[in-house]
């Protein structure tokens, strides 16, 4: 598995503003927003190639990124001196180079500097794809939202991924890297009934990849929509369920201090 530094303050806030997007809850914090859900998530070809088969640059990742660029852009046309600065500071953690000039407020050098931006907003999008990643239900959220999005697309406009009326095509293409990332999310347990299934105490139990918003009801083969059962929970769940492991590793229950011994 992967380990890295701690995500940014900047990664952070916007992992913050990104769970609101998809809960729906944007608006009660921040009021109007640039974008909206269905603009950031842009239905394309790119949005098809992505959903149809597992790849580590998600939907989720795609989503995030449009939001930074707009926010940055906007900030940009606005900013002036403020959003060389901000700039500055992202460009500096994220160890991009860039020209620094003595007068950097003109527009010339504020399209540079977005420019330049671009990398960092998509590092700073992983970031917040592994922060939100680990919270199913809000996966499970973005998975009907993103159903809801392509449900009247008819197979004829992207034949190469959809079989029908906002259905997509389905791939068995399991590459080994979402196998362990979903395992380590689910601590190699059943999402479901949390049953072992590292084969360490029962090696018949094998971990099995499930859509957590089923194909036959618009669920993309993104890993986002994606999660570990057992073969019997998974063979139990319908085709038209789309419900999630509620189970999650803590190290030790809770305990109050004044109950401590």
């Amino acid at each position: 598995m992967a380990f890295s530094r701690p995500h940014s303050e900047e990664a952070l806030g916007a992992a913050d503003a990104i769970r609101r997007r998809i809960s729906g809850t944007f608006f009660e914090k921040f009021g109007h927003d640039l974008l909206d859900f269905e603009q950031a998530l842009a239905v394309d070809e790119e949005f098809f190639k992505i959903a149809f088969k597992p790849a580590k640059w998600t939907l989720l990742h795609r989503f995030t990124s449009h939001y930074l660029w707009e926010e940055w852009n906007y900030f940009r046309k606005n900013g002036g001196y403020e959003f060389i600065t901000a700039a500055h500071k992202i460009l500096d953690h994220y160890g991009i180079t860039f020209t620094a000039l003595e007068n950097p407020d003109t527009p010339g050098h504020r399209d540079y500097i977005l420019d330049r931006l671009s990398l960092a907003l998509d590092i700073i999008a992983h970031e917040v794809f592994c922060v939100l990643f680990n919270d199913k239900e809000l996966m499970r959220t973005f998975g009907e939202r993103t159903a809801k999005a392509f449900e009247n697309l008819h197979e004829s406009q992207y034949p190469d991924y959809l079989h029908g009326t906002g259905r997509m095509k389905r791939s068995s293409y399991w590459p080994s890297w979402l196998k362990e990332a979903l395992i380590y999310r689910e601590n190699g347990r059943c999402g479901k009934c949390s049953n072992n299934l590292t084969g360490v105490f029962d090696p018949t139990q094998k971990p099995q990849i499930d859509h957590i918003v089923p194909i036959s009801n618009g669920g993309t083969t993104d890993p986002t929509n994606l999660q570990i059962l057992c073969g019997k929970c998974n063979q139990e769940k319908s085709n038209l369920n789309n419900i999630v492991g509620e189970y999650i590793y803590v190290p030790w229950e809770f305990q109050h201090p004044s109950c401590q011994v």
